[in-house]
């Protein structure tokens, strides 16, 4: 049942519109009940993975595909890495940093594999142009962005360059939004206070792979690098955002409207590059001044 609830979940991504896109930040809970219980999620979504895989052999339907990668890449994967993360002892910046690049390479295989050998961005570009053609042309709602077609072609372009990183993205929302209710569903994970944490000490090496590949490669390892920047650059904005709890004190953190009023703020796209910057930084200096001595008096 778990396993079934878990997936009914997830379908509300691909078939209810925006709300969906919160909605299915919920599926990985009734896995991580199971987990709570002693045993293992596996036991709640092997089978439902073994369906959906068996069935993509039997009738080759992409959008049956899709949902299989899908159901493994948003629900499966964040609670089997939480499971690895309880077995492990990882800090918190590590056991995000590989559910977010796991996550990364999980999407971009999938793409690879599915357009091989044809290049997936413009393949992907080709597939939404012709979907609208049959469709009758763009919808209504997206004529009016634009009053030109140039911005919006190079908008739809430049979406279908960056699914991989866009859906890694997605994935490290799932896991920001599992790792405070952990403890409520009874997971024994070793979470912090949000304010505390820090990025995994090896992600600066990502983020200069990334850079250096996008000036220099060519495709598609610029296509793989500029996406490997982008979900680096997300990390670092999580990180960002604990610098900012931090310095809010402890009048303002239990606040939820303050918190959610400072996301809101962050989201922002010069905000959101500035705290990435910021994130980064703090692997190299320390920025939370007085961390130390409070992390000191609880010892």
């Amino acid at each position: 049942m778990a396993g079934l609830l878990s997936l009914l979940v997830f379908l509300s991504l691909p078939l209810v519109p925006i709300v969906g896109l919160f909605l299915a930040l919920l599926a990985p809970l009734p896995l991580l009940q199971v987990m709570a219980s002693g045993r293992s999620a596996y036991t709640a979504w092997g089978w439902v993975a073994v369906v959906l895989v068996a069935g993509v052999l039997l009738t080759s339907a992409a959008w049956l595909a899709a949902v299989a990668v899908g159901y493994l890449l948003v629900t499966v994967w964040p609670a089997t890495a939480v499971e690895i993360w309880v077995r492990r002892g990882w800090r918190e910046g590590r056991w995000l940093a590989v559910v977010v690049l796991v996550a990364l390479l999980i999407a971009t295989a999938s793409l690879a594999a599915t357009f091989y050998p044809a290049f997936p961005p413009e393949r992907l570009s080709t597939i939404v142009a012709a979907s609208w053609e049959e469709a009758g042309g763009m919808p209504a709602w997206l004529k009016g962005l634009s009053a030109s077609g140039p911005e919006l072609d190079l908008a739809v372009r430049l979406f279908t360059y960056l699914i991989p990183s866009l859906s890694a993205l997605y994935v490290l929302m799932v896991a920001s939004f599992l790792r405070p209710r952990l403890r409520i569903v009874g997971v024994p994970a070793e979470v912090g206070p949000f304010e505390a944490y820090s990025s995994d000490e090896w992600l600066p090496i990502g983020f200069i792979l990334g850079g250096l590949g996008w000036v220099f490669l060519p495709e598609p390892g610029k296509w793989l690098a500029s996406n490997l920047l982008i979900t680096v650059a997300g990390l670092y904005f999580v990180h960002g955002l604990a610098i900012i709890h931090f310095y809010l004190g402890p009048r303002l953190r239990p606040n939820r409207w303050v918190r959610a009023g400072v996301l809101v703020l962050a989201l922002q796209m010069p905000v959101a590059a500035v705290l990435s910057v910021v994130g980064l930084a703090d692997n190299f200096v320390r920025l939370r001044r007085g961390e130390e001595k409070d992390e000191g008096s609880d010892q």
